[in-house]
């Protein structure tokens, strides 16, 4: 282990990613399925964290369980490292991504990185001032880092990283639209972070060799 790594760890299937209509984000838990991917991490993870960050969603912290438990008094961190929600949904109503297709398809055509859509949701220019928090604060830390996050926000970080926009503006929320679009996280997937000096970031693939092919999502 280096003396200074990350390993950025998307959460486990959960109910939203295997297409049962879910309501407030926050309480999206994981199936068992994701559950037996929470426990394929822990199995591969061989030194002890320095720090363990969740975000404020249960689904990073029941994918986190297994490895805390691991690791007898270790205690986690929460940052704000959740899911972009950039949709204003009831939190009484449950609905399926087939629901929200139409809202997702009338956002990404708006492309205005600064609206917001109602209670609940936050505006593409926070989530990157969220990202930019986030990699501002790892810089600072040493040791070995585990944080458990999304997907969505672990494509915008990688894309504020190899992108470099000089602002947030339309034409930078379009390059993040084709970028997201072009790759594929899949779920309990693991990416290595390396930060050598205090401009250059290293990177790795989205590592799944801990996780057997018939639990892969």
């Amino acid at each position: 282990m280096t003396a200074h790594q990350i390993w950025f760890i998307r959460h486990g299937q959960s109910e939203g990613n295997a297409g049962l209509p879910t309501a407030n984000p926050r309480e999206t838990a994981l199936t068992s399925l994701g559950q037996a991917q929470a426990q394929c991490i822990a199995s591969c993870i061989q030194t002890r964290p320095t720090l363990l960050v969740l975000s404020p969603y249960i689904r990073t912290r029941q994918t986190a369980e297994p490895s805390i438990e691991k690791f007898p008094g270790l205690v986690p961190e929460t940052w704000p490292i959740q899911e972009f929600t950039y949709l204003s949904l009831p939190d009484d109503r449950a609905t399926s991504r087939e629901e929200r297709r139409p809202l997702v398809t009338a956002y990404w055509q708006r492309c205005d990185p600064f609206y917001v859509d109602g209670d609940g949701a936050e505006s593409f220019s926070q989530l990157m001032a969220r990202v930019e928090l986030t990699l501002k604060t790892l810089r600072e830390q040493t040791g070995f880092i585990l944080i458990f996050g999304h997907g969505l926000f672990m494509k915008a970080l990688l894309w504020f990283v190899l992108d470099n926009p000089s602002t947030i503006n339309r034409e930078a929320m379009k390059r993040f639209e084709r970028f997201s679009g072009a790759i594929a996280i899949p779920n309990a997937s693991i990416l290595k972070l390396q930060f050598p000096d205090s401009t250059e970031i290293r990177l790795s693939n989205f590592l799944t060799d801990h996780i057997p092919d018939h639990l892969k999502t």
